[in-house]
């Protein structure tokens, strides 16, 4: 059986990659199409859903009861806003699969970013308010030398130990 030229293609990437020390990033499925755009239209902040971005270093993902504080009844005839209340009545949790994933040697605060220097979301998020279905992949590639350049530009300190555990 002879094998097309996009699966070498597609092994060879791989390998490149790796060997360049970049891993793909694998693509993110959340178990509802969740409009942010819907949401944030409607007048809705970051912080309802994502209720611990000022105060925690992780900023939460949605638990199924803050979903169901708008959505107990039907707001539209959406079939994705049918499988939160569905879920509710099941007992089971909603399970989303964080997105912005960072090493584990990388310290790093929603408190000190969101809360305390008042950085807005889209500034690491970038246009999520804007998305009409759950993206893939992170909308901002979060690499060192773009957290570098953020410190620099707002005189924050650089020294390595600050974010690095």
């Amino acid at each position: 059986m002879r094998r097309g030229w996009g699966s070498v293609l597609v092994v060879a990437g791989f390998f490149g990659g790796m060997v360049l020390g970049r891993k793909p990033e694998p693509s993110v499925v959340q178990p509802i199409r969740f409009s942010h755009a819907k949401h944030t239209s409607a007048g809705l902040d970051c912080a309802i859903c994502h209720s611990s971005a000022g105060e925690e270093t992780f900023a939460g993902l949605p638990a199924l009861e803050t979903c169901m504080m708008c959505h107990s009844t039907p707001v539209t005839e959406s079939p994705e806003e049918e499988k939160v209340r569905a879920a509710a009545e099941r007992g089971e949790p909603l399970v989303w699969t964080r997105l912005y994933r960072l090493p584990n040697n990388v310290l790093f605060s929603h408190r000190r970013h969101a809360g305390l220097a008042e950085i807005a979301c889209t500034v690491c998020h970038g246009p999520m308010g804007e998305a009409v279905v759950p993206p893939p992949r992170p909308l901002v590639k979060q690499r060192m030398e773009w957290c570098l350049d953020c410190h620099a530009e707002r005189g924050a300190t650089e020294d390595c130990a600050a974010c690095h555990r």
